[in-house]
């Protein structure tokens, strides 16, 4: 899978991917400071699947009309360790590309929770 690492996602995180043999972009090395529109533009024309801690991102989709990426992950978690996430990592690399396409999940204590993505104009 394709995976574009916002600025707020643990460098261990993403070493974790590259560690799996994920193909991962990390904002934090790439373009640090851009704006949550510049993120939602480089996954979606990068096509890929945006992991965040920043539920601005759902906001700007569903309510401001900003085109998706192919997927979006939303880790809403409080406080997130890194064997926390590296573990939701692995699971959804193990889900596999095609549970998380057209899809913004949410990521919780709970589980996960999927809304569909709109349509991209």
């Amino acid at each position: 899978m394709k995976w574009l690492a916002d600025e707020n996602i643990p460098g261990a995180a993403v070493a974790f991917l590259r560690r799996r043999g994920e193909d991962v972009m990390a904002i934090a090395e790439i373009a640090p400071g851009i704006s949550d529109e510049e993120v939602l533009e480089r996954a979606r024309t990068d096509r890929r699947i945006l992991l965040s801690f920043d539920r601005d991102h759902g906001e700007l989709i569903f309510h401001h009309g900003i085109a998706p990426p192919p997927a979006v992950v939303y880790f809403r978690l409080s406080p997130a360790g890194p064997d926390a996430v590296e573990h939701i990592l692995a699971g959804l690399i193990a889900l596999g590309e095609n549970a998380l396409a057209g899809k913004f999940a949410v990521i919780t204590a709970d589980g996960m929770r999927q809304r569909v993505l709109p349509a991209a104009a």
